[in-house]
């Protein structure tokens, strides 16, 4: 439904797995790209309970290229001390939009240990849009090769938006 008939110019699919006590719990995340849009699909299963049977939720945003405002790439490489090899162990692909943002919050101090005051909360706030990690170890070295691939299209994708 939210491709609306524009044709895929890449994809990438990363299943995750989590366990929770007894229940395991899979979410999946699609990244769709078209020409003018990032589609990004997150579906997760729903287990049954005393009212509601088995469900698989699915959330779709559809983001404009224009509005792409950064994209990251963290690379984390093995090595033994001497020699570092030429392919990624893990890589983080992030891509920030101005939707979300994370916002970490703390105590506030003062220096003066023998003060009793409350100083309230301090905090700082940073994108969090996109962050999607794979591993080698956990997915497969053709599954990090799959994600940098995609990142180079997404990248010409945003440059060609944005010209």
């Amino acid at each position: 439904r939210s491709l609306r008939s524009a044709p895929p110019v890449a994809y990438l699919v990363r299943p995750e797995t989590t366990f929770d006590g007894p229940e395991v719990r899979r979410h999946l995340t699609v990244l769709v790209l078209t020409a003018t849009h990032l589609l990004i699909t997150h579906l997760d299963d729903d287990p049954a309970d005393a009212l509601n049977p088995s469900q698989v939720v699915s959330t779709t945003e559809r983001i404009r290229l224009q509005r792409i405002t950064a994209t990251g790439l963290s690379q984390v490489f093995d090595t033994d001390g001497q020699h570092s090899p030429a392919r990624e162990a893990e890589i983080t692909l992030g891509v920030t939009w101005d939707g979300t943002r994370r916002v970490d919050v703390e105590r506030a101090v003062c220096e003066d240990p023998s003060c009793q005051l409350d100083h309230g909360y301090t905090g700082t706030t940073a994108p969090s849009d996109l962050a999607l990690r794979v591993s080698a170890l956990a997915d497969g070295a053709g599954a990090v090769d799959e994600a940098l691939a995609f990142h180079d299209v997404l990248l010409d994708a945003i440059d060609a938006a944005t010209a």
